[in-house]
Formats: C-alpha cells, sequence, structure tokens
C-alpha cells in the first residue's frame, strides 16, 4: 500500500510555510489538511500524481474546501 503526502502551503506562499505529512489513506488526508490549514491551500499527492488541490474558505466558523 502506497502512502498518500498532503503538501500544507501557507497564505503567505513562502517556502517556510510550507511543508508536508504522510498519510495511509484519503479519508486521513484530508483530516490533516483540515486541521493544519488555517488559511492557504493544500494539496493531496500519491507519487508524482496530484490527486487535489485544497483551498480552505469561510472564517473561523463555517469553513468549507474548494476542491480541484
Amino acid at each position: 500500500m502506497s502512502k498518500l503526502r498532503v503538501s500544507i502551503h501557507g497564505h503567505a506562499n513562502r517556502v517556510d510555510d510550507q511543508f508536508a505529512l504522510e498519510a495511509l489513506d484519503i479519508a486521513t488526508a484530508l483530516t490533516i489538511a483540515d486541521i493544519n490549514v488555517g488559511t492557504g491551500d493544500a494539496e493531496i499527492w500519491d507519487g508524482e500524481q496530484r490527486l487535489a488541490r485544497l483551498s480552505k474558505h469561510g472564517g473561523v466558523h463555517a469553513t468549507f474546501w474548494r476542491v480541484t
């Protein structure tokens, strides 16, 4: 079973604001993104293939995700 990589990008798009974590499945990858993205984006990768780009929208409450 391959692991997925969740790449977190900060709102300012600076290199310092970027990091990646591993997940065993897509549900865990989405949970990791939800916990770790305050403002900014995340990408879910399976090896060299990007599965999704996630953008968090909304305020402190009632946030939602745009998936591309």
